[in-house]
C-alpha cells in the first residue's frame, strides 16, 4: 500500500530573526556602511572587536544580503538614478531614468565572497589596530563589491587611524571609486599613484559612475571650497598633487573610452566654482606661516592646490577637438553631446577664468592674457630666499 505523501509545509512568518552577538553587531556595521545607522556608533564597532563563531547563520547571511540588495540600490537611485539625465551608450546618446536606459541584466548588482569576510573581519577585529590578515585581490571584485568597498571607505575615512589601516588593503588602494572621490586620502606621499581607470568606463561600473555623477560634483565642490582652511603647507602639496594625478588620468582614460559624458562633473565643479573670478587665495588663503624655504616649494604647492582649475586645459582641448568633428565623422553624436554640456556650463568663460586663475601663479610669465606692457622692468625671482 503505497504511503500518502506528506502535506507541504506552511512558509515560516516573515518575522524578526534571532542572531547572535557578533550577527547583531556585523549587521549594524553594514547598515553604518550604507548610510543607514548613526556614524558614531558605527565608528565605536568597526573600532571595537567580538569575538568570531565559526561561520554565520542562514538567518544572517540573508538579512546581509537583503541589506546590500536594498541599501546600494537605494543609494544609487537617490544620487542621481532617478533623473531624467542623457548619457552615451554605444556612442550614441539615449536620454531617461538608469532603468529606461539600461537594460535589467546590466543592472543587477552581485557582491561576492569578500565583501562578507570584510564584514566578519571588521566586526571580529579592531580594525585600527589588528594584525589579522585581511584583503581581497583586486581582480576577483564584481563592479558591486567596488562600490561597497568605496562605500566602506568612505563611512571611516573621518577616523585617520582607520582611513591609514584601509587604504593599505589591496580592496581599497586600487578602487578607482576611492581615487575618483577622495584622491587626497589615497595616497600616503608626494608622489600619488592613481590606478587604471580605463575599467572604470566599461560595462556595470560605468553605469554606476553615471548614476554617481551629481553626488561627485558635489564632493569636489565642498572640497574645494575647503581649502582655504587647511593651514599645512604639507598637507595642501600632498592633497594637490594627489588631486592632479588621479584628475588627469581619469580624464585621459575617459578620453579615450569616448566617455566625455562621465567627467561631466570636472566641468560642472568647475563651473559651480567660477560663478565669479578667483584668485589663487580662494584655495591658498588658509596657509600658515611663510611655507618652506625655497620659492619654488612654495609655488609648487600652490599650483597643486589648484588641481581642479588646471583641468580646465584638458577640457578646453577637448572642446576645441570637438568642433572640428563633421556630421559623416566617427564620434560626431558624442561630440555634439559633449559641446552641449560644454555650452550649458559656460565652458568658454569658465576655461578662461580658470586660466587666469592659474596664471596668477606664474611670477615668471609676465600679466594674464599677454606679453609684458613696453616699459615694464623684467621680474626676478631669488628661489633660495625670496618671501612668499
Amino acid at each position: 500500500m503505497t504511503r500518502a505523501a506528506a502535506p507541504p509545509r506552511p512558509p515560516e512568518p516573515d518575522g524578526p530573526r534571532q542572531v547572535s552577538k557578533f550577527e547583531f553587531n556585523l549587521l549594524r556595521i553594514l547598515r553604518f556602511v550604507v548610510g543607514h545607522f548613526p556614524a558614531d556608533q558605527g565608528m565605536q564597532l568597526v573600532r571595537a572587536a567580538v569575538t568570531r563563531p565559526e561561520c554565520l547563520s542562514a538567518g544572517a547571511v540573508d538579512l546581509v544580503k537583503d541589506t546590500l540588495a536594498k541599501a546600494c540600490v537605494l543609494f544609487l537611485v537617490k544620487q542621481g538614478a532617478w533623473r531624467n539625465d542623457k548619457y552615451l551608450r554605444e556612442g550614441s546618446p539615449v536620454q531617461g531614468r538608469v532603468w529606461d536606459r539600461v537594460p535589467l541584466d546590466e543592472r543587477g548588482l552581485t557582491f561576492s565572497r569578500p565583501v562578507l569576510e570584510f564584514l566578519q573581519w571588521a566586526t571580529a577585529e579592531k580594525v585600527n589596530d589588528t594584525k589579522a590578515p585581511w584583503d581581497a585581490a583586486p581582480a576577483a571584485l564584481t563592479p558591486a563589491d567596488e562600490f561597497f568597498f568605496w562605500l566602506a571607505f568612505d563611512a571611516t575615512r573621518a577616523d585617520p587611524d582607520l582611513l591609514a589601516a584601509l587604504r593599505r588593503k589591496d580592496a581599497f588602494r586600487t578602487n578607482a571609486l576611492c581615487w575618483i572621490t577622495c584622491p587626497g586620502d589615497m595616497a600616503e606621499g608626494d608622489e600619488a599613484a592613481p590606478p587604471d581607470f580605463a575599467p572604470l568606463f566599461e560595462g556595470q561600473r560605468a553605469v554606476i559612475l553615471e548614476c554617481l555623477q551629481r553626488h561627485l560634483e558635489h564632493r569636489w565642490v565642498r572640497s574645494e571650497r575647503m581649502k582655504g582652511q587647511i593651514g599645512d603647507w604639507k598637507r595642501m602639496r600632498q592633497q594637490g598633487r594627489a588631486e592632479f594625478a588621479a584628475l588627469q588620468a581619469f580624464l585621459k582614460a575617459a578620453h579615450a573610452a569616448k566617455r566625455t559624458d562621465l567627467a561631466r562633473f570636472v566641468l560642472r565643479t568647475n563651473a559651480a566654482l567660477f560663478t565669479s573670478e578667483l584668485t589663487p587665495v580662494f584655495w591658498t588663503g588658509g596657509l600658515q606661516g611663510s611655507g618652506p624655504p625655497r620659492l619654488a616649494d612654495r609655488l609648487d604647492t600652490q599650483r597643486a592646490a589648484l588641481a581642479v582649475p588646471r583641468q580646465m586645459d584638458v577640457l578646453d582641448a577637448w572642446q576645441r577637438e570637438a568642433l572640428n568633428v563633421g556630421y559623416f565623422d566617427e564620434g560626431y553624436q558624442a561630440n555634439q553631446m559633449w559641446k552641449a554640456d560644454w555650452e550649458a556650463a559656460n565652458g568658454t568663460r569658465i576655461a578662461a577664468r580658470a586660466h587666469a586663475a592659474v596664471e596668477m601663479l606664474e611670477p615668471l610669465r609676465g600679466p594674464v592674457g599677454g606679453p609684458p606692457a613696453a616699459g615694464t622692468p623684467p621680474v626676478t625671482t631669488d628661489t633660495e630666499s625670496s618671501p612668499g
